[in-house]
């Protein structure tokens, strides 16, 4: 279901183009107050320096990290072909782009944003896409917090969970799961407050019946306790406008992020899912899987060859096939 990057490229190059050697300090205004608020800023306090600088430091990152997710959806569901997308809380409408980059059968898409500043500007990249529905696509300027949203095949919320205090999130992904007809995407920063939020929200969707298709192998109770959380992670390359944006040196940045995929479909669960690095010893990997309802360890010796090979090549993040968890390779963790 993957359409070519060039799409995407052109994307990440019109991000790089968006700001002037001037905007970087209005950069690290905005990302000191999400830092201390959570919250994109309302109008009022947005400047087109403001979004400029957050369509080169900040989308890139979002837009990988969801593209990712969408990706691991068509994995999950191979077969699945949506027709309608609705971005909740859309910004510049990266999570759109993903969306229709990863699901060539969508025709329709809705983007749903509060601040006319994020909404003009995400209009106009929408608006240079090879995709003709993201060129047709529909901004809807509304509270996704509060307001009745239209409903869609595939539902995605990027990075907007952390807006809600804690005890609203129920209430809101209710509203959110009545607007899904397929797969409903909720991600966050992969930080124990981002996790967090997504741990109440998950709860809240198995309330409701909905079914999960990633990243859990199961529809129990999460196991990460105490001070662990789950998360994920994506590098994307820095262009020199990136890292002078970010006042940073690496050619690279990992974007670590929360996810959790909620589906009006029977689940379709991996046997486990790697939560850590693998850890490569002498004559046997050592893996940490989430599966069922516990995070266990597995090792993995040369002798079993076939789970060998895989784990020697397996990343943080991957679906763990059946042969790797095979009764009597689980330890606790």
């Amino acid at each position: 279901m993957d359409s070519s990057g060039s799409d995407a490229d052109d994307l990440l190059s019109m991000l790089d183009r968006s700001a002037d050697a001037d905007v970087a300090g209005s950069w690290e205004m905005l990302s000191e107050r999400y830092r201390l608020d959570g919250r994109t800023p309302v109008d009022s306090a947005l400047t087109t320096q403001h979004v400029q600088g957050y369509a080169v430091a900040r989308a890139p990152a979002t837009f990988a990290a969801t593209r990712a997710v969408m990706r691991e959806i068509a994995r999950r569901r191979p077969t699945w072909a949506p027709l309608s997308l609705l971005d909740i809380g859309a910004g510049l409408g990266t999570s759109a782009w993903a969306g229709v980059e990863t699901f060539s059968s969508i025709r329709s898409v809705t983007l749903v944003e509060r601040s006319a500043k994020m909404a003009s500007f995400g209009a106009a990249l929408l608006s240079e896409s090879s995709l003709q529905p993201l060129r047709e696509a529909q901004w809807k300027e509304a509270d996704a917090f509060s307001q009745t949203l239209p409903s869609a095949d595939l539902v995605c919320a990027s990075y907007i969970l952390g807006e809600l205090d804690e005890d609203r999130v129920q209430d809101v992904v209710s509203r959110w799961w009545a607007s899904c007809s397929g797969e409903l995407v909720l991600l966050n920063p992969g930080t124990p407050r981002g996790f967090a939020n997504i741990v109440i929200a998950r709860t809240a969707l198995l309330g409701l019946g909905a079914r999960l298709t990633a990243p859990c192998p199961s529809e129990g109770a999460c196991p990460m306790e105490d001070a662990d959380w789950c998360h994920f992670a994506v590098r994307l390359q820095r262009t020199p406008n990136h890292r002078r944006m970010k006042d940073g040196s690496l050619g690279f940045e990992d974007e670590k992020f929360s996810y959790v995929v909620a589906s009006r479909s029977e689940p379709q669960h991996p046997a486990g899912r790697l939560v850590r690095h693998p850890q490569v010893r002498s004559g046997h990997i050592r893996l940490s899987v989430c599966v069922d309802d516990s995070i266990r360890e597995v090792v993995v010796g040369k002798a079993r060859k076939a789970a060998f090979r895989w784990a020697r090549n397996a990343s943080w993040g991957d679906e763990v096939p059946a042969e790797v968890v095979a009764p009597g390779s689980l330890q606790d963790s």
